[in-house]
């Protein structure tokens, strides 16, 4: 049959251009295609990243950057003069080493975080906060102690403008620790109220040049409203890790961690603890909780206080056993901004909810844990290792450990795999297929002690010579964009076009 094909060499040569030529096109529309779905889905795992970083995860963080402003150390003043720069001052580009973020927007009355980059071997750095037009200018020595090339500084807008000026290093500026503000001076007069909505430059100068230099936006969100949320949480000693497993409910036990959740903006530069909500508040921030909808107050001077002001967040939380409540009884958690704040809006800001508590040990919580979906290859070489991703979830309102067991043939291969409440976790088993023989073998995964058992096939060969290794997800048919059976896209439909249209020209050179 070769023979008979180059026999016609001219004929089968333009049929294989044009099979490669359709082929090529459809290859690289699928190369587009593939790059613009590889680019969303980085985009989409950045998001997740960054909307996932919530209370839970950021709990140890933030409880140490939130835990107060502390007076700086060995202060002494720069001698050199730092007004206005003058209209000569080198400003070198931030590809140099030096940065400052690239555009902040924060809430007044909140603390605006401001990472500065620093160069090569300089641990040194003089940063300036100005608005001209807003009368407002401070400036700040920042030291890198620990040579990591960053120091993190915290500007309390609430503060900014209105505190003595011997009292700006420790109430209006502070550096992330180990890091450490040497000095910081306000250079424009005190003010009388708070500290202005406005565009902010932020610069870093170094030798007496300006080598960094963006803006941090301040402007109050209209849009935004404050959220309160009841969470229930496990006996543990630790309150920020209870709070990390706690969950959602409407119903809290005498023996768990009562937890009520707040989301405000325009609060975190002042409210840093419970003594800054009960009683009058400061600034008239309040929170309260009362027996009922207008009961007397329940005591809260041993309640935890929890910081996230990178979120926007502060958690109070009251112990497991406290005597504070009553069992079955209904009590109502209050949070309000009067109308005398300055961040209010010009009316007062008020939100609730309603919980109930019960006795301890009403309602036994437990874990509900099930296998959802396992990632598995298709084939293996012999002797190799096959690897299951297996997605496990918890429906339960308690943190659970499952044991995910991979079977084959007999075998079992087991992993724990802990799961928080309401929450799905992913644990890779490997599997050894060396006692396995050639051939096709059934496997399941489940949980020890479970309902649901998945199951699927592995072929077992002695090389890998034309079939490339293809992971499924299991449990589910196959799906192809197009609808159609897999292997028979777009791309195979192009190249039997070409196929038929070079067996038509054979045909016709043989009439």
């Amino acid at each position: 049959m070769v023979t008979r094909q180059m026999a016609r060499g001219r004929t089968v040569t333009c049929v294989c251009l044009l099979v490669v030529a359709v082929v090529a096109t459809a290859g690289a529309a699928g190369t587009v295609a593939g790059a613009e779905g590889t680019a969303t889905g980085a985009e989409g795992t950045a998001t997740g990243a960054e909307g996932t970083a919530t209370g839970a995860e950021g709990a140890a963080v933030d409880a140490a950057t939130s835990s107060g402003w502390s007076a700086p150390q060995d202060v002494s003043w720069p001698s050199q003069d730092l007004g206005q720069p003058s209209q000569d001052v080198a400003r070198p580009s931030q590809d140099e080493g030096w940065s400052v973020p690239n555009g902040t927007d924060e809430q007044p009355g909140d603390v605006v975080r401001i990472p500065v980059g620093f160069a090569g071997n300089e641990t040194e750095a003089t940063v300036v906060i100005e608005n001209e037009s807003l009368g407002y200018r401070l400036v700040v020595r920042v030291v890198d102690e620990n040579r990591d090339g960053v120091a993190v500084l915290n500007w309390n807008t609430y503060h900014a403008g209105s505190v003595p000026a011997e009292a700006v290093a420790n109430r209006t500026v502070a550096a992330d620790e180990p890091d450490r503000v040497l000095d910081a001076r306000r250079t424009t007069p005190q003010r009388d109220g708070r500290l202005d909505e406005g565009h902010y430059t932020v610069s870093v100068r170094h030798d007496d040049s300006v080598v960094a230099e963006d803006v941090v936006v301040l402007e109050s969100d209209p849009l935004r409203r404050s959220s309160i949320t009841v969470l229930e949480g496990p006996p543990l000693a630790d309150a920020s890790t209870a709070f990390a497993r706690s969950g959602i409910s409407g119903t809290i036990e005498q023996d768990e961690w009562l937890f009520v959740l707040v989301e405000r903006q325009s609060i975190h530069g002042y409210v840093d603890g419970i003594e800054d909500l009960t009683g009058n508040g400061t600034d008239g921030v309040t929170f309260h909780i009362t027996r009922g909808s207008d009961g007397p107050m329940v005591d809260l001077s041993n309640a935890t206080f929890l910081h996230f002001p990178q979120h926007d967040e502060f958690v109070v939380g009251v112990p497991p056993n406290a005597t504070v409540f009553e069992p079955d009884t209904d009590y109502v958690a209050r949070f309000v901004v009067a109308r005398s704040n300055p961040y209010a809006g010009g009316g007062q800001v008020s939100s609730s909810t309603e919980f109930r508590v019960l006795p301890a040990g009403a309602q036994p919580d437990r874990p509900v844990l099930e296998v959802v979906d396992v990632r598995a290859p298709e084939t293996v070489i012999e002797g190799r290792e096959a690897t299951f991703a297996v997605s496990v979830v918890n429906s339960g309102e308690r943190e659970g450990t499952a044991t995910v067991v991979v079977g084959l043939e007999g075998t079992n291969v087991t992993r724990e795999v802990t799961v928080g409440p309401r929450s799905q976790e992913t644990v890779r088993v490997a599997f050894d297929t060396s006692p396995l023989t050639e051939g096709v073998t059934r496997w399941d995964v489940r949980i020890a002690g479970g309902a649901r058992t998945v199951t699927g096939e592995l072929e077992v060969r002695l090389t890998n010579e034309t079939r490339i290794e293809d992971p499924t997800l299991v449990p589910g048919p196959r799906r192809t964009s197009d609808g159609g059976q897999p292997g028979f896209g777009a791309l195979a439909a192009l190249v039997g076009l070409g196929i038929g249209i070079g067996g038509r020209v054979l045909a016709l050179q043989r009439e």
